[in-house]
């Protein structure tokens, strides 16, 4: 008998469960997340059990209709199922109903308190989680409410140790509201700060790999491309320059030239790759002033006449201004290779009376046809700024007789001690 009862209790539950679900209200948003949670299904059973003894219980302490029994059973017990989803609401509501039920309804006889102990306790509960969950400014305001509606509600005697406790609870609640709501920001402040400074490395490191690479790219201009340059031009002249060349084997050195020629392009679009970003390299190559002299020697074996001079003060150039002054004479050198090849060139190192160090590379006009080589056209651009970079300028202009001159002026103090790696191409 009792596992038929069971079963049959279980199907009504199911069917009333199946209507309810079937219902449109059921499938409001707020319905449904009200729902989702367990805590919410939890004060709405205490609200259950508490309306279960609230309506009952009318009687023993107010004096009303027994129609009016589950009403204001309601009202004790209800606003409590808001607990958790809605604690301001839910004790909004709580405190109007025992402030109302306080002042219209009549009590019995000899009764502590106007309202009932359910509802009381309710109130408590709600002002409580109203106090913990509402805006931090809201909380005087449960605090004042709450402190008015039970003083009103319980006896003269007992009003001022009511109100004392409420104070009090809320003062502790304020406090604690206030450190935590502290620690969180603190928290936030620093999970910023370490992202910032994550990001910080993250992008240092980044501008680190595009230094490197352009560095890289203008080790290859200066190293590679200038050789490169000075095949081509040794390939090209070498008939000139060296008695009884065949025709094959002039043929020879013309395809060599043209392979390196091939070859110099493919090196400049590979530079072009390499400076994605157009960062400049924090470190640069070591070559200076003692190595000017080998590479005047190498464009001289390229059939090149250079006379090359250096009255310089070696000991007042510092290594940074050292490298800007090798760069200088590199790029002009393979610069008046290639447009003015047969012309004389003439490199002069100096130091002038003001301890200025002077650098000047002037080349004479072509008797040769310029070589067909491509360039970006930002090689002085790129010396200008080595110069700036050094603490002096750069001027870079034709002569009356056809050539051109490119002339710089560094301070005689010790100027960068690691250049920066700038952008060079041929002019």
């Amino acid at each position: 008998m009792l596992g038929g009862l069971r079963e049959q209790w279980g199907k009504t539950v199911d069917a009333v469960t199946e209507e309810l679900a079937a219902m449109p209200v059921a499938h409001a948003p707020a319905i449904r997340a009200y729902f989702s949670s367990k805590v919410n299904w939890f004060f709405l059973v205490v609200a259950l059990v508490m309306y279960s003894v609230a309506w009952p219980t009318v009687p023993a302490t107010h004096s009303v209709p027994a129609y009016s029994y589950l009403v204001l059973g309601a009202v004790a017990s209800l606003p409590i199922a808001l607990a958790w989803s809605a604690p301001v609401l839910g004790w909004a509501l709580s405190a109007v109903g025992a402030f109302v039920i306080g002042l219209v309804v009549p009590t019995v006889d000899g009764g502590d308190i106007d309202i009932q102990v359910v509802h009381l306790i309710a109130l408590l509960v709600l002002s409580f989680l109203a106090a913990l969950r509402c805006r931090l400014q809201f909380l005087p305001v449960v605090w004042a409410v709450s402190s008015i509606v039970i003083g009103l509600a319980v006896t003269p005697a007992a009003r001022n140790g009511w109100v004392f406790a409420l104070t009090l609870v809320s003062i502790l609640i304020g406090v604690w509201r206030v450190m935590a709501g502290s620690r969180r920001q603190l928290a936030a402040r620093t999970a910023q700060t370490e992202a910032a400074r994550a990001e910080a490395e993250v992008a240092q490191a980044q501008t680190a790999v595009l230094a490197e690479r352009a560095r890289i790219a203008h080790d290859l201009h200066d190293v590679v491309a200038h050789r490169m340059s000075t095949v081509v031009v040794m390939a090209q002249t070498a008939r000139y320059r060296l008695p009884d060349v065949s025709d094959a084997a002039a043929a020879e050195f013309e395809e060599i030239a043209n392979s390196a020629r091939a070859s110099l392009d493919e090196v400049r679009q590979l530079l072009g790759v390499l400076r994605v970003g157009d960062h400049d390299a924090s470190v640069a190559p070591s070559p200076g002033l003692a190595d000017i002299g080998e590479l005047v020697e190498l464009t001289r074996r390229g059939g090149a006449d250079v006379a090359y001079t250096d009255d310089a003060d070696h000991a007042a150039v510092s290594e940074g201004q050292a490298l800007a002054i090798y760069r200088i004479v590199q790029e002009s050198l393979a610069n008046a290779t290639k447009h003015a090849p047969g012309g004389a060139i003439e490199v002069l190192l100096s130091t002038n009376d003001e301890a200025m160090t002077e650098v000047s590379v002037t080349n004479s006009a072509a008797t040769g046809e310029p070589l067909r080589l491509s360039g970006a056209g930002v090689g002085i651009p790129g010396m200008a700024d080595r110069a700036r970079a050094a603490g002096g300028s750069l001027t870079a202009i034709p002569t009356v007789a056809g050539g051109f001159s490119v002339r710089a002026m560094l301070p005689g103090f010790p100027g960068p001690q690691g250049l920066p790696a700038f952008p060079d191409a041929e002019r």
